[in-house]
This record gives structure tokens, sequence and C-alpha cells, in this order.
């Protein structure tokens, strides 16, 4: 629950309110905020999961990409602060680990690399542009930011920018 509280005070900051008044606002705005949904599908199914309730984990992810267009596996270890900017397209598979204040916009994916395991280890602060595929066991440093439409398959440096197809 305070990864969740954490989660929608860091989307909705600009609603400046105490943690109660942020979740009962972000019930109301529910239906009207699909990525506020999708968080909330999100810590639900991550709990039931981690408690041994993977069918309804696994259904609880299944609306998520239903009603929003998201894909976060209910494994992936994901930060407090977790803010979606749009919702639509998010594939996260179920080995990512990722740091607090995770910022991800359209279209956002992060996995395999084809053929091997390993999944991205993202830090904490990190913002990733709309597009952007995240691939393979690599990890991205703190505070680094990823440019809309990258190709990152190597390791990134904390506070790093990156853009294009980024090999290291």
């Amino acid at each position: 629950m305070a990864a969740l509280i954490e989660d929608l005070r860091h989307m909705t900051a600009a609603w400046d309110a105490s943690p109660a008044r942020v979740l009962a606002g972000s019930l109301v705005r529910l239906p009207l905020y699909p990525r506020l949904g999708v968080v909330i599908s999100y810590r639900a199914a991550s709990w039931c999961w981690h408690h041994h309730l993977r069918p309804l984990a696994l259904w609880l992810e299944a609306g998520a990409i239903r009603s929003a267009g998201a894909e976060i596996h209910p494994a992936a270890e994901l930060g407090p602060g977790l803010g979606i900017v749009h919702s639509v397209g998010i594939v996260i598979g179920h080995e990512v680990v990722a740091g607090a204040s995770l910022a991800l916009h359209q279209g956002v994916t992060l996995g395999h690399a084809g053929k091997g395991h390993g999944q991205p280890r993202i830090g904490d602060n990190v913002r990733i542009g709309a597009g952007a595929k995240v691939l393979g066991p690599i990890t991205v440093g703190d505070g680094a930011r990823i440019a809309a439409n990258a190709l990152v398959l190597a390791d990134v440096a904390p506070g790093a920018v990156v853009t294009g197809v980024w090999r290291g």
C-alpha cells in the first residue's frame, strides 16, 4: 500500500494533497485516467503474485491490458513512485527490476533481447521516452534519460542521456 500511495503521489504531484486525499482523488479520477488504473492493477497483481495467488495476478494483468493497453508482468519489481505518462503500448517483462521514481511514456518496452535470459535493471529517477526499447540483461544507472524511440542494448551510465541505437 505504501508503494501505491507513493506512485499516486508521484503521478499527481500537481494536486498538492495529503496521501489520503490523493488516494480518494485518484479513485474518483480512475475512470478518466487509465494510467492510474494501470499502476493500481500492477500493484494489486504484484501483491497477488508474491502471495502465491498467481491466477488472480494474471487476471488483474489481463484487465490492465484490456482497459489501458499496458502489459506489466506481476513478477516485475518496480519501486515506489512509478509514473506512467500514457499507458498505451507499455510492456514490462517478468524479470525487470526498477528503482524509485521511474517515469514511462507510451510505447515503452522493457524486456528480453531474444535468445538468452535476463531483462533490464533500472536505477532510481530514470525517465524513458515514448517508443523506447530497453532490452536484455543490462543496467540503466540512476538519473539516466532515454530519449523517445531509442533502442538500448548496452549498459547506460548514471545521469547519461541516450538517443538512437545504444550499444555502449
